[in-house]
């Protein structure tokens, strides 16, 4: 018999083994159970994690205004999210923890969720289970995914969706069954309902259908009634929003922009209250190109840098491999950091990164897809190759559950709650409370709605403008020029009409000046201010020995919400010593300021000497007189960020005041 040469040699193939680690689905089936299998354990290793991290209570964000709406069904801030309302409704009704808890609780189960839908895409890709249970862990252990997923909040419900449509759209392109881009005709219109992502989504997901359907044989491109089918079960899917309208006439304790006409119906799901957003801040090629570079340095830290390289790397891959399938997810990819950051246009501060940074997990999905491919590139060499993959994949598992567990360990994480229960104590019967942070709002509508703590308090600012009944009594003239959804700018005016014609305590979080009030009438009580009329004297009250054990705490754990409670606090400490400095004169007056100058210290300490706050710090100098110090800050916040648009104007009068 004839031996082959080399080059037939080369040419032999051999078949590969049936192993348990490869996936092999009987005829006729997309997925053996040993596949679902392998993605219910990344789903249950992933929902161990979340359990062993979750929130107790609310956290920050939106969660106190999430878990209230969920629990009196009511309707939270544009554009509603009714879906999120629905669902975290059942999950109030659970009999364990507090109703944060159990809403946290629903967050977990979404996570894991969508961990295992993101297996099952990455097992389908690669025939291969090791691939898609390693890349689906590497995504529960991200740091934004894990954080979303042990919190009241909407992103990990939305990745849920995100996950189950692109396998339906990936399964829909390669058997071209109608059955498939039907159902996932009606989950895409559901998640519109859970987070306006989809919108961003809809014309890549449309162009991959029209595109393949355009490019397939005439046997198998999909007729009229498949269409027609689709766009009914996206309307299906959309029908959720009918909540919003029906709760709101149910008049709910949550009732965020009275959607119950339609006008007000649709300024809710359009969002209006912040279309301010869009076009606030100029708009360049060279900004934009920074926001991008912002989203890519949050990619690098979502899986470790170098499990973001094999991610990218098993991206390109797949394009490689099978081009359709590759540019949709390159697609997904890419228009989710880039819409957000064209439909937001968000500063460099620590706020808006904090903010910005929820949005693109989808994009942080990809990435993991991306990595299973490259893992199963890597197995199917040779066993070195195959070790060298899971090293890799361990190492990013491994180091992310070391670098994230601290931050993104919210088991004992009262920073919220406390503050809230704080603020309550501060307040006498029957008084009205209005905050300037959601955390500060937010804390209390749960407190109140959920706990039923204080309902002898009056949130006026639970919707980001200030409503009550009380506002009905002003005059038709005053009415009409706040609106029906107050502005922040007519505050002062709101104010000064509730000081005049109510005889409620009122307090702020912050003094300010009003109409015809002059701001010495102000009165610091702990976290808050009290505006006194006429004749009326401060408490006399030592708040700060009343407040619970968080006010004393300085470690944040990085968190955003509590490095902002710790800056509060100082704040309120800062402003109380320059209003007693106001008060004296001589030593006592300048031990005053020093006591201040060191309060707005801390604060920035605890926060960051981020901009805004360095902005922000120098107005409060400003106000009392300390110019040379207010100097110093805004000149520190302009070298930072000289874009931000209100710095300018406050440097220049500090100047002006220096040279008078």
């Amino acid at each position: 018999m004839k031996k082959p040469n080399c080059k037939e040699r080369i040419n032999i193939r051999f078949a590969a083994p049936q192993v348990w680690w490869l996936s092999t689905p009987r005829p006729g089936a997309i997925f053996a159970r040993a596949d679902c299998g392998a993605a219910l354990l990344a789903a249950l290793a992933a929902f161990w994690l979340y359990l062993q991290t979750l929130g107790p209570t609310i956290t920050g964000e939106d969660s106190g205004e999430f878990v209230t709406a969920a629990y009196v069904l009511g309707v939270p801030h544009p554009p509603g999210y009714p879906l999120y309302c629905l669902i975290g409704h059942l999950f109030t009704r659970l009999p364990w923890g507090e109703a944060a808890w159990r809403v946290n609780l629903m967050s977990a189960c979404f996570g894991a969720g969508a961990v295992f839908w993101l297996a099952l895409i990455v097992i389908y890709l690669t025939r291969n289970r090791i691939a898609g249970f390693m890349a689906a862990l590497a995504l529960a252990c991200s740091r934004e995914f894990w954080a979303q997923s042990v919190v009241a909040e909407v992103y990990s419900m939305n990745a849920f969706f995100f996950a189950l449509c692109l396998l339906l759209l990936l399964l829909w392109g390669d058997t071209r069954r109608g059955a498939y881009l039907v159902v996932c005709a009606f989950f895409c219109g559901l998640g519109v309902s859970v987070h306006y992502t989809f919108v961003l989504l809809a014309p890549v997901f449309a162009a991959y259908i029209f595109c393949l359907n355009a490019t397939a044989p005439a046997a198998d491109r999909l007729r009229a009634k498949t269409f027609l089918a689709a766009g009914g079960a996206v309307l299906l899917g959309l029908l959720v929003f009918l909540y919003l309208p029906i709760r709101s006439r149910a008049n709910p304790p949550l009732d965020w922009g009275n959607p119950e006409t339609l006008r007000n119906f649709y300024h809710v799901i359009r969002r209006s209250q912040y279309a301010f957003m869009f076009d606030q801040y100029p708009r360049s090629m060279a900004r934009f190109a920074g926001q991008m570079a912002t989203y890519g340095r949050f990619w690098l830290g979502e899986f470790m840098p170098w499990g973001a390289a094999f991610g990218l790397w098993g991206l390109l891959i797949a394009l490689r491999r099978h081009f359709r399938h590759g540019l949709l997810f390159w697609a997904c990819g890419l228009i989710i950091p880039a819409g957000f950051a064209y439909w937001q246009n968000f500063e460099q501060t620590r706020e808006w990164l904090w903010v910005m940074r929820v949005f693109a997990i989808p994009a942080y999905m990809i990435s993991a897809v991306g990595m299973g491919v490259a893992i199963e590139t890597l197995w199917r060499r040779n066993s070195l190759y195959a070790a060298v993959a899971v090293v890799l994949a361990l190492s990013c598992i491994v180091g992310s559950l070391h670098v994230h567990w601290r931050r993104n360990d919210k088991s004992d994480y009262y920073w919220t709650r406390d503050y809230g229960m704080n603020i309550l104590a501060s307040l006498p019967t029957d008084a009205i409370y209005v905050s300037q942070s959601d955390h500060g709002s937010f804390s209390v509508l749960y407190l109140q709605e959920t706990l039923g703590m204080r309902p002898d308090v009056e949130n006026l600012r639970k919707y980001g403008y200030l409503e009550s009944p009380l506002l009905d009594a002003m005059p038709s003239e005053l009415r009409e020029k706040i609106g029906e959804f107050p502005p922040l700018r007519h505050d002062p005016e709101i104010f000064a009409w509730l000081l005049a014609n109510t005889d409620r305590p009122l307090y702020l979080s912050k003094p300010m000046r009003l109409p015809d009030a002059p701001e010495a009438r102000f009165a610091p009580a702990g976290l808050l201010f009290r505006a006194l009329r006429p004749g009326e004297k401060p408490s006399g009250r030592d708040y700060w020995r009343e407040y619970g054990y968080t006010m004393e705490r300085k470690d944040t754990h990085g968190d955003y919400t509590a490095a902002a409670i710790l800056f509060d606090i100082n704040i309120a400490r800062a402003y109380a010593a320059l209003m007693a400095m106001r008060r004296t004169d001589g030593a006592a007056a300048a031990a005053n300021r020093d006591k201040a100058l060191k309060h707005i210290e801390e604060a920035l300490r605890a926060y960051g000497r981020d901009p805004v706050v360095l902005n922000n710090a120098g107005v409060i100098c400003a106000r009392y007189g300390l110019y040379q110090n207010a100097r110093a800050y805004f000149l520190e916040a302009r070298q930072k960020l000289p874009t931000l648009p209100e710095l300018h104007h406050n440097l220049k009068k500090a100047e002006h005041r220096l040279k008078r």
